[in-house]
């Protein structure tokens, strides 16, 4: 499907390790394969008797994970240009599975996923693509704040705070935008974590938030180009090395028509990516 259809409903056909189930896909981003899907009902869910004591139904819960899913998850495929991304992803919502549910989405699984009726742009075939599925997150991404909300003194605690507890389970979030951390209520949730990376690392969470400052003094009117540390700048959105002109978000292997292509969702709803 091409960017310009990003207004239509896909139907997509899941596997999930025993279930196989069919759902529709609204596309989230623009430029980017991610979607909302809305999941069917499972028998499972169906025939379960509403009295079942609550140890008993989140045993099955853990031990069928497929069978209990949301009525809303999101869809994420596996681009194969940046499939380590991808693995990558993976990998950082496992490590932090303390922060599930709460301050990050909860990962659910990974899934393969086909289209009946359409074949993605970078695959020759329509054989299944590897996806993960996350928790829809009912919220609003920052960058769509209004002004006066996002110069509060309280957004800048919570996102400290946010930053504090990745350092803490010894993760970069290394993707400090607007568009990555959602307002749900009173609490900020963080997202999309395919560019993190463990300590040690040359650049800290303290630098993300630091470029999330100067984002939102650009947004209210500030300096186009700041400094981030000795040899760290952000400049258009991206974290760029001081007389190397490596983009520290990708490593180089993302176009920057990517990353301005990923950064418009097709509504300002919040969501897991």
């Amino acid at each position: 499907m091409e960017d310009d259809e990003n207004d239509e409903i896909e139907t997509t056909k899941i596997q999930f390790r025993f279930r196989r189930f069919c759902a529709p896909a609204e596309r989230i981003y623009a430029n980017r394969h991610v979607f909302r899907l809305n999941v069917p009902p499972s028998p499972i869910q169906c025939w379960l008797p509403s009295w079942t004591p609550q140890l008993v139904r989140s045993w099955l819960e853990r031990l069928l994970p497929e069978w209990f899913l949301p009525t809303s998850v999101i869809l994420k495929e596996r681009n194969p240009e940046q499939a380590n991304n991808y693995e990558n992803e993976i990998d950082t919502y496992l490590h932090l599975r303390a922060l599930q549910g709460t301050y990050i989405p909860h990962f659910y699984s990974e899934v393969t996923v086909r289209y009946p009726h359409a074949q993605r742009r970078y695959q020759m075939s329509n054989r299944p693509t590897p996806a993960i599925l996350l928790e829809y997150v009912e919220g609003v991404s920052l960058h769509h704040l209004p002004t006066e909300g996002l110069g509060s003194p309280r957004l800048l605690e919570e996102l400290q705070g946010i930053y504090s507890l990745l350092s803490e389970e010894g993760v970069v979030h290394g993707d400090p935008r607007l568009h990555n951390f959602l307002r749900v209520g009173n609490g900020i949730i963080a997202i999309d974590f395919e560019l993190s990376y463990p300590f040690p690392s040359d650049i800290s969470n303290e630098d993300g938030l630091e470029a999330l400052k100067i984002e939102i003094e650009r947004r209210k009117g500030g300096a186009e180009l700041a400094p981030l540390g000795s040899n760290v700048f952000f400049i258009d959105g991206s974290q760029v090395r001081e007389g190397l002109g490596t983009d520290l978000r990708s490593s180089g292997k993302t176009t920057r028509a990517e990353q301005i292509g990923d950064e418009e969702p097709v509504n300002s709803a919040g969501s897991a990516t």
